[in-house]
């Protein structure tokens, strides 16, 4: 199967939060949090402005599905899986949070968030009424960004059985409006999008193979400045000097607008050199009078 990947283009999202809207509705989410602008179990995807006062550019937070995620080979009960398109899918039917795995002796501690080198975008709590035709969930669960596994890509290919399981599961495939990249093929995986990406009326967001996807971002003659991602999820500007946005609640509301702010900013650029040389400076001199004062009074 063709390894997948979304590529957001965040110089043309207009922060509509269409995606937004699409992926709660699609995953029947609980609105738990009202007015918290962070990825939750309510609230897998989430546009946030890379500077402050929400000047732009408008980026995307969600899971990268890491190549090598450490939620899937923490998780005790299996729950979290590293598909064949490059996924990292959650079954909420093998999730239990608190649990112990008495086969292995394993507990689950919320391994897939204190572990997640992303900032923790697996969010357990009570974040969906159900994800398929027949599941109803009535205890918290992990919850995160999967690609809309089981319902976008390949579906077509599946066996029947299979086929049936995942809508059982999941829910009925979802549509698709070709949101592939400029003169690529057409792949069978294209046959349905994840709902984020059928939904941005921008097409801010391509669905894509992922080889192909880098070769696009990387080519000079696309004129991007700035790439930043991994696994299944990249982002990449013709305009600003973009950071990895993570899900940290500190690192997403503070550091990352700050930085973005002093890489962007032709001033901040130029004040940045002359600051970091002034704080070596000042780190110099603070470490030589602490020795000094160590060594006082020795013979």
């Amino acid at each position: 199967m063709t390894v997948m990947a979304i590529l957001q283009d965040v110089d043309k999202c207009m922060r509509c939060n269409g995606c937004v809207i699409s992926c709660k509705r699609t995953w029947k989410m609980r609105a738990e949090n009202w007015g918290v602008h962070k990825t939750a179990y309510d609230q897998r995807v989430i546009i946030k402005s890379q500077k402050r006062v929400d000047m732009g550019p408008f980026t995307r937070y969600s899971c990268w599905h890491c190549p090598s995620p450490p939620c899937v080979r923490r998780c005790p009960f299996g729950a979290l899986k590293k598909e064949a398109n490059g996924a990292v899918s959650v079954d909420p039917t093998l999730c239990n949070p608190g649990g112990t795995n008495f086969a292995t002796g394993a507990t689950c501690a919320q391994q897939c968030q204190t572990d997640c080198g992303r900032g923790g975008y697996p969010k357990i709590g009570f974040g969906s009424t159900g994800s398929g035709e027949t599941h109803q969930f009535t205890t918290a669960k992990s919850w995160k960004c999967t690609l809309c596994h089981g319902r976008a890509g390949d579906i077509a290919a599946e066996t029947a059985q299979t086929k049936a399981d995942y809508i059982a599961k999941y829910g009925y495939p979802l549509p698709t409006n070709m949101n592939k990249l400029p003169g690529t093929p057409v792949l069978a995986d294209h046959n349905h999008e994840p709902s984020c990406v059928y939904t941005c009326p921008a097409k801010a967001m391509r669905w894509d193979d992922r080889g192909q996807i880098r070769s696009y971002v990387t080519n000079t003659a696309n004129g991007f400045i700035s790439v930043v991602g991994d696994g299944s999820m990249y982002w990449a500007s013709r305009k600003t000097l973009l950071v990895p946005p993570k899900a940290d609640p500190f690192i997403e509301d503070h550091v990352t607008p700050l930085m973005s702010s002093l890489v962007s900013s032709p001033f901040a650029k130029a004040a940045l050199v002359p600051t970091l040389l002034a704080g070596g400076l000042m780190a110099v001199i603070a470490r030589r009078q602490r020795l000094a004062d160590e060594t006082a009074g020795e013979v």
